[in-house]
């Protein structure tokens, strides 16, 4: 294999033996063998972060061939939270490393209370020689963020922003690398990105129109949204830009702002809609007609089953080569083929995680079934099993992997401990701040952390989980998605689990252990131990 002197762009003082392996075998792959895909499958520990900076580093010093793409490389996480520790990582004073987010991720340097979104509104109407225009102009915050993404030869972001930047505004322009953290996510973040929603609130509220009740098939939708409503949606919008022009700036400024809202909204909408009728095939679309539920009301929703035919248009087509990298590829065609990846073009490499075996044990203790058919009988069963193990660990923190928010809140009903930390969609990141900085011996009792979330050391000394996380099988997706690829439903399940044994081991000197209470795991296990690491099945307890 033929050594690239790389050292030099190594973002840290030494290198580990794994994180030169896998570098070496990616330039070797990317430069002297000019593919355009190398997956690289590293367990908890190797160092991925710092392999794909090398790379980008490495690479940024041969001018580009293909005018087609720019000098540079971009990374993309499925996190705001890993997009943060790219940041502090690489850039500032340890690199050149520019992170962008959304508008509304960032304060408004003159109107404190206001978002750089909100305030962004409200300066299209406001007079140019005000203190307020100048500051906003000039020294707009995300503004400034923005341009020096753009500038910088290492840029970071997120999926929802990357894509939404590079699809509708024309700014994020293909590079020479793209490098893409956590890559077991593709398929899902682009699957999001393309899905199509159409509420009756937004019919009523915003256009005045009324919703089609008599349209309940797929075909009957799509043409609805054809005829009818995207006429609609673009006519509105048209007004929204003609009103925005005649608002004055003071007596009016109230029903801007709120005229200036719907126009963005509207004008995100009408591209998102009109790139939907564009590329819909009724056989690669999975059609639901959500009923009212509480405070929501009727939605139509469009998914695509297969997204690997817009892998490319939407992100593979913004970098000369990439490098995907993650912890749990576990079926690398599966992975390749829901992605399009084309074989011939695509290298692979696995390295196992360099944490001991004996610092992670994964004891399975079979309390019950957590099936839907027996979930209800086992949860007693379950929360007595808990209680049991919080009190085995009752001087330090840890996390419990709920998979679902109904067994979160059964336990934190039935076990009534202060250690229990729950949280919902909207407060998610700030129970994990009072977890980590709190001194009291917490627990995370959460469905959505088993990943994207760093426990290392005294953060979590335990964990639990307490069902085995199968796709819902209620979702219409999902199963035309395990129909249509043999092994995409367990892939699925058994990433999540490797992934969720993962939040609690984070270095070589980490200690924790994890438990697994359904009786499904047996089966499971015993059907799929082949899509398990080596380094996941040397720390099971026997």
């Amino acid at each position: 294999m033929k050594k690239h002197d790389y050292l030099p762009f190594f973002p840290y003082k030494s290198i580990r033996q794994s994180q030169s392996d896998a570098i070496d075998f990616v330039l070797e792959r990317l430069v002297d063998k000019n593919k355009k895909f190398v997956v690289l499958e590293a367990g908890t520990g190797v160092g991925k972060s710092a392999i794909g900076v090398t790379v980008g580093r490495y690479i940024s010093q041969t001018p580009v061939e293909d005018e087609k793409f720019k000098d540079g490389t971009y990374f993309l996480t499925t996190q705001k939270i890993l997009q943060d520790q790219y940041e502090i990582d690489f850039g500032k004073t340890k690199g050149k490393m520019s992170s962008i987010k959304s508008s509304s991720n960032y304060q408004c340097t003159f109107h404190k209370r206001n978002t750089c979104q909100q305030s962004q509104q409200i300066l299209r109407t406001t007079d140019r020689d005000s203190k307020f225009f100048k500051a906003c102009t000039f020294n707009c915050k995300y503004k400034n963020a923005k341009n020096k993404f753009l500038e910088s030869h290492e840029s970071v972001t997120n999926f929802p922003y990357f894509l939404t930047e590079a699809t509708f505004s024309g700014k994020i322009v293909p590079r020479n690398l793209l490098v893409i953290d956590e890559a077991h996510n593709i398929e899902n973040e682009l699957s999001k990105f393309i899905e199509v929603q159409v509420s009756e609130r937004f019919c009523k509220s915003i256009l005045g129109i009324r919703w089609p009740v008599q349209v309940h098939s797929q075909y009957q939708a799509f043409k609805w949204i054809k005829e009818v409503y995207f006429t609609k949606v673009k006519s509105k919008l048209s007004y929204f830009e003609k009103a925005l022009e005649k608002i004055g700036v003071k007596e009016r400024l109230k029903e801007f702002e709120k005229i200036s809202r719907q126009h963005d909204i509207l004008k995100s909408h009408v591209s998102k809609v009109e790139t939907f009728l564009q590329i819909y095939d009724n056989q690669n679309w999975v059609f639901e007609n959500i009923p009212a539920q509480y405070k929501s009301q009727r939605k139509f929703l469009f998914k695509p089953i297969d997204v690997s035919r817009y892998a490319h248009e939407y992100l593979f087509r913004l970098g000369n080569q990439i490098l995907m990298m993650s912890a749990t590829i576990l079926d690398k065609d599966t992975f390749c083929r829901s992605l399009g990846v084309p074989q011939d073009d695509v290298e692979f490499l696995s390295l196992p995680t360099p944490f001991p075996a004996s610092n992670r044990p994964i004891i399975t203790c079979s309390v019950g079934h957590m099936n839907s058919r027996k979930i209800d009988e086992t949860l007693p069963v379950l929360s007595h099993a808990v209680k049991e193990i919080l009190n085995e660990h009752k001087d330090q923190k840890g996390i419990i992997h709920c998979h679902t928010f109904k067994i979160a809140k059964y336990l934190k009903s039935a076990i009534r401990d202060d250690r229990l930390l729950i949280h919902n969609s909207e407060n998610r990141e700030e129970v994990l701040k009072k977890h980590i900085k709190g001194k009291k011996p917490t627990v995370l009792l959460s469905p959505s952390m088993s990943e994207g979330v760093d426990l290392h050391g005294d953060l979590s000394r335990f964990q639990i989980i307490c069902k085995i996380p199968y796709p819902y099988l209620g979702d219409k997706i999902v199963k035309k998605r395990m129909n249509k690829w043999k092994n995409w439903y367990p892939l699925q399940t058994a990433k999540l689990i490797v992934q969720a044994a993962g939040r609690s081991i984070r270095s070589v000197d980490d200690v924790a252990i994890t438990y697994i209470l359904d009786s499904d795991w047996d089966r499971f296990f015993r059907n799929n131990s082949h899509m398990f690491p080596s380094t996941f099945k040397e720390a099971l307890v026997k």
